[in-house]
């Protein structure tokens, strides 16, 4: 199942069929999900922990994996000190790259934009999550990439 969308407007994927969906909040806390073909779902929802939510309808519990892609990126890289040194900057979702602010050779601080992706209909910045040189650039404006794709490789300069 994937959830993708902003507050309001949702498009919602499972078993490889995409549907739109709105979602309100009602007055008694109950979520209400309104389908474009007029369906409408209503149910109580909560986090239990991290990227996950728990949703009950008609008095069945579900629980529903979320991945916020910046916090999801944060917790699956390496510890500092951890790996080969290099980080592997990859697309979190399918996009086009609109701008590539860094060049190989180039030196990048942490937190440092190294480029600008969109997706969704929104422009992402791409910031390096730790400083080093770019070894590696796989992508230039204007290229589309699917998800999971490497656009640079920085390496820890200590490395």
């Amino acid at each position: 199942m994937r959830l993708e969308g902003e507050p309001g407007a949702w498009r919602f994927t499972r078993d490889g069929l995409t549907r739109d969906v709105s979602v309100a909040k009602l007055p008694d806390g109950r979520l209400s999900l309104l389908f474009a073909d007029g369906r409408q779902v209503c149910g109580r929802a909560r986090a239990t922990g991290m990227g996950q939510v728990e949703v009950v309808v008609a008095g069945e519990v579900r629980t529903v994996a979320l991945a916020d892609p910046l916090h999801d990126r944060l917790s699956h890289s390496a510890a500092p000190g951890a790996g080969s040194g290099d980080e592997e900057v990859r697309a979190l979702m399918p996009g086009r790259v609109v701008e590539v602010r860094v060049a190989e050779g180039d030196r990048v601080a942490s937190g440092q934009v190294v480029l600008v992706l969109e997706a969704m209909k929104m422009q992402n910045e791409i910031r390096a999550s730790a400083g080093g040189v770019v070894a590696r650039c796989a992508v230039a404006a204007g290229q589309a990439v699917d998800g999971g794709a490497l656009m640079l490789v920085v390496r820890d300069s200590n490395g």
